[in-house]
């Protein structure tokens, strides 16, 4: 045990600083291009090098007037400098402007929404940074002409509108872009104030700069910056002409009221009386003096039914105008809960359930939910219009309901994530782009009469989320229990994931694939609880909580602090400051990860099998004897499955054995596994958590890595796969397979090791093949795999990885189905997530994750699928990621019917067991294709029991259990 233990101590020492690092060549790039940035909003050009006439006819000229030949044939504007010619090369769409843009043309391109997606993270930037790049170019006179960019907007919008995708799951785009796009048609007080702003401008040279902003990106800020200058003149007849600019500028801004608006539409409209009745309705409705309340639900519903309306209402224009009625309709529905704020609370129950269901409407109305979610959220709804609800069923709908602004975190994060991200590189500020649109949304109000509603239940059950002392009501969703204490990294660098601490709760955008060793995760939207690393997470006793992005002021705001994160399995949470109240805690019990050890059973282990073996002879008891799990599992379930099984080649340990380990290590007279256990033997002896110990252990994984990695397994194993392949695939197979690895210690009693090996998608050709192979041998002592794996085993030179070719899959979807309720465990509900194309789920993507209900078939909505890319097998070899459909279901009620069936089956034919020997629940990954299902791997679903069964946790729910069987009175006011 002392020698286990050294070894555990050098690896957990080794984990940060140990791991692969990003390309320091893309990194100094970044920081370049970032004093770029910096450079140009300080520059009085800005992103521009000069002022050109962009004609029609593709020459770009001086700027003199009509360069290009007449007027109309051309549009002046700024020219990129060379700089920004290069950063939007390299990715990064910035300096963008519309004037001349063909705009059907453009919205056809493939990469259209990524563009989009940009342009208005650059219009956030401009709007919140002072101008951004055009801080100072917002006054260079002819960069920006307002009139040009305002028709482009309007027409490339126009264009937009006119695609089904567009105003379907583009939707949230689409309507940010119409909010942040000025496009409005030239008005005459538009006009005017223009005139106004000249005229001063030639009588006093001084205004020049402030005249140039007003032609060129005029706002409702102009007045405040007008009287600003009016301040410092001392003429009365220039101050004068000031005050009433000021106030014209003030007349262009000011909004109308919501009823007019709406006449003014529904005139507009007279060719469709359905959506003139709607409007006139909703006009009527206003007019009435109903209170905040009586707005606040007129509008909501009126949002909602916007949005229905636009595939109803043909003219591509008359869609653009839908869309800004929407946005003037949102205004009114945030000043009404605004007004509504002071007294959340302080209704009865029901009542506030009613703002919430009025907030889910005006959430849908303006994109931050589907159609999808809303329906779902409409049968919460129904179940709690009651009188009289029991407690258990009511924390559950309130669970489920917090579960919205997750929705929409995610649903913004698949129409602007990786722009976002890309902008983010150059510009930090990009990443408070999702929530400013968020604290602008009506989700706002909907978390806040939440939190208000889930404090009160909370109360009734007797317990209370907790954040640093204070009582949280909403905003916690537990995905995995646990208990760990360590530093808080509030605001990590996602760009370099190998730098991450063994000892930090980390604070991450979403469920990321690669995650080295932590002590616990807090994942910002919705999360993926069916995710590899979620599953490792479980299994390892890792506390894990999907928080509300409100919640992230705080949690930044004790960034670097050593913290408690606590989960109860009733999915309470507690975070709080470490601190000596904490030892008796901690003291009592280990970190659940730590008691979970693990050691191949080396008297199974046959390493004479060194014949490549077909999958159809494999055996689930070949496990850890000859293969991994996945092929001997796989085998099982082809016997009893045939035609749910693609044909596969096993790789055994022996070859492995034989193809790299026997063969002689460089010069030193001994095979490659006998340096091996020398070395290992080697760091055992040194003294835990010294930096000697952490150095040589890095070193050694390197060295192994590299050793297996380069080895070329020789003429012999070629030849015999060459035979092995065209017996299983077929003699002229042309075809991609699955290189997967397959080790000896995973699947083990206690540890799942889900996702830790390498597993290389659609290789074809032979000789990519080979190389695959040699790439999933080594892939156990990848940085992460090592750091996961060695803290928790004995005997390290005992891992053997095997290799399965699985014959390529084309997935319409895939994805992971656990055979119970993993918040629950509720054996009567199926746990599933998938995602389109192959790969669905496991790389911690944001899946649509559903339960199912195996008696009935019924399904229940967790979370949608908002990833916006899907990978997609290339006849050619490897994976193309291609954008998802953006289909709002992805798995259909047959097939989710064929999983409950499956998943019946399962105890019969194959039951799944534990450490303990006894059932449990299956941990299955699948994908369709056309409707069928294929299986692709089944393991036993293992938690950590002592996660589970700490005290501490079991503490936190004890009240929980002793009231749940009260009864909650709706029509009872909160207290």
């Amino acid at each position: 045990m002392l020698r286990l233990a050294l070894l555990r101590a050098a690896v957990l020492g080794l984990a940060a600083g140990a791991l692969l690092a990003a390309g320091p060549a893309a990194a100094q790039s970044q920081d370049q291009y970032r004093k770029w940035i910096a450079e140009m909003k300080e520059s009085p050009r800005g992103p521009f090098a000069s002022i050109k006439w962009f004609c029609k006819d593709g020459r770009v000229l001086q700027p003199k007037d009509y360069s290009c030949a007449a007027k109309g044939q051309g549009w002046q504007h700024g020219e990129w400098s060379d700089r920004t010619k290069q950063l939007r090369a390299k990715g990064y769409k910035i300096a963008n402007v519309l004037a001349g843009i063909d705009a059907n043309k453009a919205v056809a391109e493939p990469g259209f929404p990524d563009a989009f997606a940009q342009l208005l993270v650059e219009r956030f930037l401009i709007a919140t940074d002072d101008g951004w790049i055009l801080r100072n170019a917002q006054f260079y006179r002819g960069a920006i002409q307002e009139e040009d960019e305002r028709e482009a907007a309007r027409n490339l919008l126009t264009a937009m509108a006119a695609q089904p995708e567009w105003i379907g799951y583009r939707y949230p785009a689409l309507r940010a872009g119409v909010r942040l796009l000025p496009h409005g048609a030239d008005t005459a007080s538009a006009q005017k104030v223009r005139n106004m702003a000249a005229a001063i401008s030639d009588r006093d040279p001084g205004f020049e700069k402030l005249r140039v902003k007003i032609h060129g990106s005029p706002d409702a800020s102009d007045a405040a910056s007008v009287r600003e200058y009016a301040a410092k003149v001392s003429d009365p007849a220039l101050k004068q002409q000031l005050d009433a600019l000021a106030k014209e500028i003030d007349r262009v801004y000011a909004p109308r009221p919501l009823g007019e608006v709406l006449e003014a539409n529904a005139k507009a409209f007279a060719s469709l009386p359905w959506l003139q009745k709607t409007l006139r309705d909703a006009r009527d409705a206003l007019a009435r003096d109903g209170g905040a309340a009586y707005r606040y639900l007129v509008t909501a519903n009126l949002l909602a039914s916007l949005r229905d309306a636009l595939p109803k209402v043909t003219p591509p224009a008359a869609r653009l105008r839908v869309l800004d009625l929407s946005l003037a309709v949102e205004a009114e529905n945030f000043r009404a809960s605004a007004e509504l704020r002071k007294d959340i609370g302080n209704a009865a129950r029901n009542a506030d359930v009613m703002l919430l269901a009025s907030g889910a409407e005006a959430a849908y109305g303006t994109g931050m939910i589907s159609a999808r979610e809303r329906a779902e959220l409409r049968k919460t709804f129904d179940r709690l219009s009651a009188d009289q609800i029991p407690l258990r069923e009511y924390l559950r709908e309130l669970r489920y309901l917090g579960l919205v602004p997750g929705w929409g975190t995610q649903q913004l994060r698949l129409q602007f994530g990786e722009a976002m991200d890309k902008l983010g590189e150059i510009e930090p500020l990009a990443d408070l782009f999702i929530q400013d649109l968020l604290r602008g949304s009506p989700l706002l109000f909907y978390s806040q009469v939440l939190d208000s509603l889930s404090r009160d239940a909370n109360r009734l059950a007797g317990v209370q989320h907790k954040l640093f002392g204070r009582d949280i009501g909403a905003g916690f969703n537990a995905l995995n229990p646990g208990l760990a204490r360590g530093v808080l990294r509030a605001n990590p660098d996602m760009k370099r994931v190998e730098d991450f601490r063994p000892d930090g709760i980390y604070v991450l955008p979403e469920s990321v694939a690669d995650l080295p060793p932590l002590a616990g995760i807090l994942t910002t939207g919705a999360g993926n609880p069916l995710s590899h690393v979620q599953l490792l997470a479980r299994n390892l006793g890792i506390p894990n909580v999907a928080v509300d992005q409100s919640l992230l002021p705080a949690l930044r705001q004790n960034d670097g602090k050593r913290i408690v994160l606590a989960v109860s399995p009733s999915g309470v949470v507690q975070i709080a400051e470490d601190g000596p109240q904490w030892d008796a805690v901690f003291g009592k019990q280990a970190k659940p990860d730590a008691n979970i050890m693990f050691e191949p059973d080396l008297k199974k282990l046959d390493l004479s099998a060194r014949s490549f073996v077909s999958l159809d002879m494999l055996r689930a008891k070949d496990s850890g004897r000859i293969v991994g799990p996945k092929a001997a599992k796989l085998g099982e379930l082809k016997s009893r499955f045939p035609d749910r099984v693609a044909p596969g080649v096993g790789i055994p340990f022996g070859l492995y054995r034989a193809a790299v380990l026997d063969r002689p290590y460089k010069n030193s007279g001994k095979t490659v596994y006998e340096w091996m256990v020398e070395s290992f033997r080697k760091l055992e002896a040194m003294p835990p958590g010294s930096r000697e110990a952490a150095e040589f252990a890095e070193k050694l994984r390197a060295e192994i890595y590299s050793t297996i990695l380069n080895t070329d397994p020789g003429p012999q194993f070629r030849e015999q796969l060459r035979a092995a392949m065209a017996k299983e695939f077929g003699p002229d197979f042309k075809g991609g397979v699955f290189v997967r690895s397959d080790t000896n210690v995973e699947d083990l009693p206690g540890f799942t090791g889900a996702g830790l090996n390498l597993t290389l998608f659609n290789i074809v050709g032979f000789d990519n093949v080979v190389k695959a192979i040699s790439e999933v041998w080594a892939s156990p002592y990848t940085p992460r795999a090592w750091a996961w794996r060695q803290s928790h085993m004995k005997g390290p030179e005992h891992v053997y990885p095997a290799v399965l070719l699985l014959k390529t899959v084309p997935s319409d979807i895939s994805g992971v189905m656990i055979t119970q309720d993993v918040d629950t465990g509720d054996q009567g509900v199926l746990s599933v997530a998938v995602n389109e194309g192959v790969g669905g789920a496991v790389e911690g993507q944001a899946a649509e994750s559903v339960r199912i209900d195996r008696k009935t078939g019924s399904t229940r909505l967790m979370a949608a699928a908002t990833a916006p890319r899907r990978m997609v097998p290339q006849a050619k070899g490897g994976i193309a990621k291609l954008p998802v459909s953006g289909r709002d279901t992805l798995l259909t009620a047959d097939e989710a019917k064929q999983l409950v069936a499956f998943a019946d089956e399962i105890p019969k034919q194959f039951p799944q067991l534990g450490e303990d020997g006894k059932p449990v629940a299956a941990d299955v990954e699948f994908a369709f294709v056309d409707g069928k299902l294929w299986l692709l791997q089944i393991r036993p679903f293992n938690e950590s029991r002592e996660a589970r069964g700490a005290a501490h946790l079991i503490q936190m729910d004890k009240a929980l259990e002793a009231n749940l069987g009260r009864t909650v009175n709706m029509r009872e006011a909160i207290r």
